[in-house]
């Protein structure tokens, strides 16, 4: 088959799938001549590694990382988009009110502009299709680079690299206009609302696809509504795909539900005790003051970021979890900071550098705290005179050797006793196949021991009993939860995970078209990391840089003797084509891959796209089969065969034949399917052609007066205006 694909959208849909926050799709694509460089928007890289952004240091832009694809970047973020404009003096460049402005070597501030100075003025060349910008305004040459030992932009005499620059490209596509109605930013509910609207509008004609990025937290449904769940945050998403006249598009907000159990109070540490417990690490310019700057866990290779937060009579109460850390003892006698099973504080030995570990070691993440003056000194426990420490110059938490600002420490106020509560027999999200009154026990434990009430989110899925015995309803998900009551001497105790209840059969007729996820399809990876998944295209297996792979895309099961399948499919990008089996015997509950049954090969029986145009199968007739009936694609990729990407939409099921008669009148011929052959009796001579649904001749023959037998490869033809089916 031939693959037919096209950049844009390609770069489109691996953003896409890679959770790149875009909006309406832009498109910067790499120059390499001066003739290309005219005004317009750009992104100012090294190469394909960085980017510059708008944030300064004061002497020095930083670098964000980039990944381009094929030469072009889809839908940079704001903070590294830079407008280039070309006077009689030189060059500016700026981004919004933001100049990049020459204040001499190494000294790179971003200024407001003022008429009359050339410092804010460059002179672009260009070598080996890299860009050299010098500045105007400096009496001596200095050249605008990035610094990858020191990762920066900013002027250098000599050395260091030069500029790559990716220009804007108009497509000649209109905006969508894709918005949500009412909301303008970032949204806080509590978890006692219930629910609220979040529809968008389009000047798009492509449907408006919605989704939640943690549905633990909150569900939003294809109308636009959103179901709160549970404490924490979530990015609510509404997007478009690109038409013929409208560029693809997306639109997102954070989400934060605040559950009241989940709000914890801190108090500050005032004397040296440090022991094992939950603590805020902050940095306070002083005793009496309003807010703090708490450590994150967002780390920027080499250092922490901070929160900003508001004290409440001198005490943090919050819900942000990731301004949490654990100090706990180790058996060395030192001291790990960690938020999580997998982020941990710690020295690498070099520089002022603070890295996550993802794991504790002692070489590394051994911390010692004293207290003296109000303040908590934390030294590293294996390099002499490396202390965690705030830098107030250039905003972060990481390592210096005590020129920087000493820590703050608010611990949590254990004035309640905390409870864990634990399911017994159930670990993690739980998934299973529909079966009339089927239960499972989901009984929980609470330590220290309280009463528990159970609860299901969605009773049309399961319900659960006063004793923690769940039992299906109907295919869908619900959130199973154990909790205890918080009073004056225990906090709330809570824990809850996903139960999915998969159809294990469907009816006929049955139709799917994979838009809005794949229902009660199932998919499998028999090796590699490619899998099949729902886009708003359909059902799609993409192994682009993935390496070598195999995954299956398998039907739920379908009762009739005779069935009719058809289906739409997409390709683009070179690979292996797609396969398509079925089975009779294959048993999700108790088989793990497809390959424990037998499967039947059919490809040969469908027409198959060879570009991204959507090409109808036509009717797969299939006849005697042995009920429950399964059906399965298959996808691969290889280093070797490529990675093609293969889509398959408006999938039908259904019982009986369709246009492919096992035996039809044709012209006076009676024509009978068969298997390997078609058999034609006719009362006399005759000259026929067959041909193959494309519209292309296979075959013409001479029959003789009576019965002839014709040999042919399994698949449809078309013979005196028949299609006939060859098995």
């Amino acid at each position: 088959m031939k693959k037919n694909y096209f950049l844009r959208t390609a770069i489109l849909l691996i953003a896409m799938l890679c959770g790149v926050n875009a909006g309406w799709a832009d498109t910067y694509t790499k120059i390499s001549t001066l003739d290309e460089l005219t005004d317009g928007k750009y992104v100012i890289a090294y190469g394909t590694t960085c980017a510059m952004n708008n944030t300064n240091a004061g002497k020095y832009f930083n670098p964000t990382d980039i990944t381009p694809v094929d030469g072009s970047i889809l839908n940079p973020d704001a903070s590294i988009v830079w407008e280039i404009k070309t006077t009689e003096t030189g060059s500016t460049i700026s981004n919004g009110d933001i100049f990049v402005y020459c204040s001499g070597e190494k000294n790179v501030p971003a200024k407001a502009w003022a008429d009359g100075d050339n410092k804010f003025y460059w002179t672009f060349t260009e070598s080996d299709g890299e860009f050299i910008a010098k500045s105007v305004g400096s009496s001596t040459a200095l050249y605008l680079k990035y610094n990858p030992s020191s990762p920066r932009f900013t002027t250098y005499k000599s050395g260091q690299q030069d500029l790559t620059l990716y220009k804007l490209e108009e497509s000649g596509k209109s905006n969508p206009n894709l918005a949500f109605s009412g909301i303008t930013g970032d949204v806080t509910k509590q978890l006692s609302e219930g629910s609220y609207s979040s529809a968008a509008t389009s000047a798009s004609d492509a449907t408006i696809v919605y989704s939640s990025s943690n549905q633990e937290v909150a569900t939003i449904a294809q109308n636009g509504l959103v179901t709160l769940v549970a404490g924490g945050t979530t990015t609510i998403k509404a997007e478009v795909a690109e038409t013929a006249t409208y560029e693809a598009s997306f639109v997102e907000y954070t989400l934060t539900v605040v559950d009241p159990a989940m709000i914890k109070t801190f108090a500050k540490v005032t004397s040296g005790a440090v022991t094992d417990g939950k603590y805020i690490i902050v940095y306070q310019d002083s005793d009496d003051a309003t807010s703090v700057k708490a450590m994150n866990t967002t780390n920027e290779k080499s250092y922490f970021m901070y929160t900003d937060v508001d004290l409440t009579d001198g005490k943090i109460v919050t819900d942000d979890q990731s301004i949490i850390w654990d100090i706990t003892t180790q058996a060395n006698g030192s001291m790990s900071i960690s938020n999580g099973d997998n982020i941990f504080v710690g020295y690498r030995g070099s520089g002022n550098n603070a890295y996550i570990y993802e794991a504790y070691t002692e070489e590394n993440c051994d911390w010692t705290f004293t207290f003296a003056d109000g303040l908590f000194t934390c030294a590293n426990g294996s390099v002499t005179n490396r202390l965690l420490q705030y830098n107030t110059n250039s905003p972060r938490f990481a390592c210096y050797t005590g020129s920087q600002k000493n820590l703050t420490l608010y611990k949590l106020d254990e004035g309640k006793q905390s409870v864990t509560v634990a399911f017994n027999e159930v670990s993690g999200d739980k998934e299973v196949f529909f079966t009339e009154s089927f239960t499972y026990n989901s009984a929980a434990t609470a330590t220290p021991e309280r009463p528990i009430t159970y609860s299901s989110s969605n009773q049309e899925v399961a319900t659960i009993s006063t004793e923690g015995i769940v039992t299906v309803v109907g295919p869908g998900t619900t959130i199973i939860k154990a909790t205890t009551e918080g009073n004056d001497t225990y906090e709330e105790g809570a824990a809850q995970y996903t139960l999915t209840v998969r159809a294990a059969s469907v009816s006929l007729p049955y139709s799917t078209d994979f838009k809005s996820g794949l229902g009660e399809w199932l998919t499998y990876v028999t090796y590699g990391t490619t899998e099949w998944g729902s886009t708003s295209y359909g059902a799609q297996a993409n192994g682009f840089n993935k390496g070598d792979g195999e995954t299956y895309l398998v039907s739920p099961a379908v009762s009739a003797s005779s069935i009719v399948l058809s289906f739409g499919s997409e390709v683009a990008f070179n690979g292996p084509d797609a396969q398509l089996f079925y089975s009779s015997n294959f048993d999700p509950s108790t088989m793990t891959q497809p390959a424990e049954a037998t499967w039947t090969e059919i490809t040969d029986m469908a027409t198959w796209a060879s570009s991204q145009e959507t090409t109808p199968s036509g009717d797969i007739e299939l006849k005697n089969l042995t009920a429950p009936i399964r059906f399965a694609f298959k996808y691969t990729c290889s280093e070797a065969e490529g990675a093609a990407r293969w889509t398959i939409t408006d999938l039908s099921i259904k019982e009986g034949v369709a246009s492919g008669i096992e035996d039809v009148e044709a012209n006076g011929m009676k024509i009978i399917n068969g298997k390997g052959q078609v058999t034609i009796e006719t009362a006399e001579a005759a000259h026929v052609a067959i041909y193959a649904l494309t519209g292309a001749q296979v075959r013409q023959l001479n029959l003789t007066e009576g019965t002839n037998i014709v040999e042919l490869p399994a698949g449809i033809y078309v013979i005196g205006r028949q299609k006939v089916v060859v098995f």
